[in-house]
């Protein structure tokens, strides 16, 4: 008949040196954690009475809760410390971002006012551009004025220049109508002139030789006419 041992599960807490050489022997020797663990304590309370094993319990329980204590005590340490150091931390990055708060707030001061001075600026220059336009409209209604009344003083001086030019047209045409005229009688009076000299000649021609002082009366006369 074979007797079932009664197994008892226990929960240690070891220090990180005590559990990291735990596992290099447990690695070495090609065994379970646990069962080295058993080993140890087999080993750790053969030949011991019950009596003394409980006492041995209770001084590792003691050791244990002393050494958690320690660890916790110094766990504490460091993390007060890094509280410190992060408060620190904190208050520097505070005083820092304060700072660049200032002189960020002194930098739009600087440059609001900059933007300030640069519309009075801009104002000014636009109330100048303003005035400016106004002198320029009322410059340009005054020419358009003047060109109006210069276009019309113009239109009657046009109206009247040809008024005049179609009265020397008429004046010249009528000039050209009596030059005509005086060029057909000149015309007419060359063809008269022409027919006397002809029935002169042939008047001539029949009657007896005249005395030579009539002669010389008539040819004088007819040069005259001639030049």
């Amino acid at each position: 008949m074979v007797t079932k041992q009664k197994v008892a599960r226990f929960n240690i807490t070891l220090p990180e040196s005590v559990a990291k050489k735990l596992d290099e022997d447990a690695e070495n020797q090609d065994i379970a954690r646990s069962t080295l663990i058993a080993q140890y304590l087999e080993q750790h309370y053969e030949g011991k009475s019950e009596a003394d094993i409980e006492g041995e319990i209770a001084r590792l329980r003691t050791e244990s809760a002393d050494i958690i204590a320690r660890a916790r005590n110094e766990h504490e340490k460091k993390v007060q410390k890094l509280v410190t150091e992060h408060d620190a931390e904190l208050q520097q990055m505070r005083a820092d971002n304060e700072k660049q708060v200032e002189q960020i707030n002194a930098d739009h001061a600087a440059a609001y006012k900059m933007l300030e001075e640069d519309v009075e600026r801009l104002e000014e220059i636009s109330e100048k551009y303003r005035n400016d336009l106004t002198l320029s409209e009322e410059r340009n209604a005054a020419a358009v004025e003047k060109l109006r009344q210069a276009e019309a003083s113009k239109n009657a001086v046009v109206t009247g220049l040809t008024h005049e030019k179609e009265l020397l047209e008429q004046k010249v045409e009528h000039l050209e109508t009596l030059l005509q005229a005086e060029r057909t009688l000149t015309s007419e009076l060359r063809h008269d002139k022409e027919a006397i000299q002809k029935q002169l000649e042939l008047i001539t021609l029949r009657l007896p030789a005249p005395k030579v002082s009539f002669w010389t009366r008539l040819f004088s006369r007819s040069k005259k006419e001639k030049d």
